[in-house]
């Protein structure tokens, strides 16, 4: 199970490659198109449930400190222009009346801004902002690994390693495809706003152990 804003887009390509159905690597957001390979609903129920049960695969996911997860998704959906966000940054920008140009509310969304609009109305907000418990399904899935964004490459070079994936596909799963610059996490967060953030993704904290103030020095 892929969860967004924690390495998909390297999870996915490394895969897809292995199974012979990936994009060149100039074209690396293909991986996440409807074509680029099954879905498990695409399969029979009954193989289905092996594939969520069943010692024969290896089920694995990564989780990510939740603070950094946030200050991700805003990098890479709302504080540039991605198509894909244009309603929800046009909804962040009314909701916190940013200045009309060009006959609609423009400018670039503040981290602060997108997170008291997630607070406020969570639904709104797609996968990328969802919390991690609830994306990863535990109580269905039986998981053997689950890996920490924090020290990806060894994790995941380790689950590879593993499954006996050759060479070519370990060389993908290096590569970075969709990088969000550095950021510090003090620099967008304060107490109040860090409270806030830990009390609504609390579960994620809690489940996979990540101290509440590791926003000082993230």
């Amino acid at each position: 199970m892929t969860v967004p804003s924690l390495a998909c887009t390297t999870i996915k390509m490394a895969l897809q490659t292995w199974e012979g159905c990936g994009p060149e690597p100039d074209r690396w957001g293909d991986v996440h198109a409807d074509w680029a390979g099954p879905e498990r609903l695409a399969y029979p129920t009954a193989q289905i449930v092996q594939m969520l049960r069943s010692p024969d695969y290896l089920r694995f996911s990564f989780v990510r400190n939740p603070y950094s997860r946030l200050v991700s998704a805003w990098q890479s959906k709302l504080a540039w222009d991605d198509p894909q966000c244009g309603q929800l940054r046009a909804s962040i920008r009314e909701a916190c009346g940013y200045p009309f140009a060009g006959g609609q509310r423009a400018g670039p969304i503040e981290f602060r801004d997108a997170v008291e609009c997630l607070l406020a109305n969570p639904a709104v907000f797609d996968d990328h902002w969802r919390r991690q418990v609830d994306l990863l399904a535990a109580d269905v899935i039986d998981y053997q690994i689950v890996g920490r964004f924090e020290r990806f490459g060894q994790d995941f070079h380790a689950i590879l390693c593993r499954l006996r994936a050759p060479a070519r596909v370990i060389d993908i799963a290096s590569r970075v495809f969709n990088p969000t610059g550095p950021m510090a996490l003090a620099a967008v967060y304060d107490p109040p706003l860090a409270g806030r953030v830990y009390g609504h993704y609390i579960a994620d904290f809690e489940t996979f152990g990540y101290h509440r103030d590791t926003w000082r020095s993230g």
